[in-house]
């Protein structure tokens, strides 16, 4: 099926990370609800984010879990751009690619320094020494080097051969439906993005084989991209790709409110894992809230969790119990609890981690030079 062309304002603009229509773009881009598949994967396997529908969506997941509880061999593809300090939104798809890396598949990290140039700018040299230190907090969250391949893409020419070949393939207005109205870099980083998500199945690699690649919904378009390119025939015949699988997950927003947590929203409204005890205090002061305008309001109507980035916050990353998670729910709702106290709580649980985080990292500098200077 080639990719149809909208007629009407984009439903998802990837580059600029914004969705107008999650409802649409579900039907647009061919995604199912998670909830109707994950319990053929047995239950006492599920990862914390199918059970909260933070893994909401799925594309021929079906083929992946079956994969798993018939234990075949599969993979597990993610990038990171290196142009920052590794965020807490980044930690999301870190964490499905180390519990489908728990469940056998092996992890292809790329190294997305051609996407990072191509459009944000940043230098390679300069991608290569953030690269360093991206790595290294994989390593340190707990990502295993027996089963894992990890490649900058400027210097993976398997991939950059991937990408122009596919390149061949693709028009303009086929680019231009997807994705707007972009400068030629953004579409040729995305080409690139395709050989990055197929990249596993070569010859030299794994072969034809089930594939898994957790996203943001927003980044949906590059998914029809590369389903698109690897059901062509042409590439059928070459490669006999396996069609790729993709999970979605919800995305956390900004501390101040905001749609989404990113690079670009800037440091004061993202939480790292380089925060200090006094940058976290400061940051979780400040975070917005679904609490009411007084304390009288709150002990009455109660707060609201489903806007609140504290909650959000306990709930995507510092709050593993899931019996503890509702009835935190449960006290916000019935003002049984006030903001300042699940504020506290939050920077307890949150400094914990990062503190211990940093501790591990520190021995993984080294190690994380060494597998980027091979």
């Amino acid at each position: 099926m080639e990719v149809s062309k909208i007629t009407n304002q984009l439903t998802i603009d990837t580059f600029a990370g914004k969705i107008t229509n999650s409802e649409r773009a579900f039907a647009e881009f061919g995604i199912k609800k998670m909830d109707k598949i994950m319990n053929t994967l047995e239950k006492s396997v599920h990862h914390r984010y199918l059970r909260r529908g933070i893994m909401f969506g799925h594309t021929d997941m079906e083929k992946v879990f079956k994969t798993i509880q018939q234990k075949k061999p599969f993979a597990v593809m993610t990038g990171i751009k290196p142009t920052g300090q590794y965020h807490i939104g980044s930690l999301i798809t870190c964490n499905e690619v180390l519990y489908f890396q728990s469940l056998g598949g092996k992890v292809y990290f790329c190294i997305a320094d051609m996407e990072a140039y191509l459009h944000n700018g940043t230098p390679l040299k300069e991608g290569h020494e953030t690269a360093i230190d991206n790595i290294a907090d994989i390593l340190a969250l707990g990502l295993d080097l027996d089963n894992v391949y990890i490649y900058k893409q400027s210097e993976e020419k398997n991939v950059l051969r991937l990408g122009s070949m596919f390149s061949k393939n693709v028009t303009y207005n086929m680019m231009k439906a997807i994705y707007g109205e972009q400068k030629f870099g953004a579409y040729q980083s995305s080409l690139i993005q395709a050989a990055d998500i197929l990249f596993p199945q070569l010859e030299e690699f794994e072969g034809p084989l089930q594939t898994v690649t957790p996203v943001g919904l927003e980044q949906a378009p590059h998914a029809r991209l590369t389903r698109d390119l690897a059901r062509k025939q042409i590439y059928q015949e070459q490669f006999g790709f396996e069609m790729p699988s993709f999970t979605f997950h919800k995305i956390i927003g900004s501390l101040d409110g905001g749609e989404k947590m990113s690079k670009s929203a800037g440091n004061s409204f993202m939480l790292t894992l380089a925060e200090t005890p006094k940058t976290l205090k400061k940051k979780i002061a400040a975070i917005f809230t679904g609490g009411r305008e007084t304390k009288q309001e709150q002990l009455e109507h109660g707060g609201r969790p489903e806007i609140c980035r504290v909650f959000d916050l306990l709930q995507f990353f510092f709050m593993d119990e899931d019996i503890e998670l509702t009835k935190r729910t449960t006290e916000c709702r019935n003002g049984g609890i006030l903001c300042g106290v699940c504020k506290q709580d939050l920077f307890t649980r949150a400094n914990h981690f990062i503190s211990k985080h940093q501790e591990k990292k520190m021995q993984k500098f080294e190690h994380a030079k060494q597998l980027l200077e091979k």
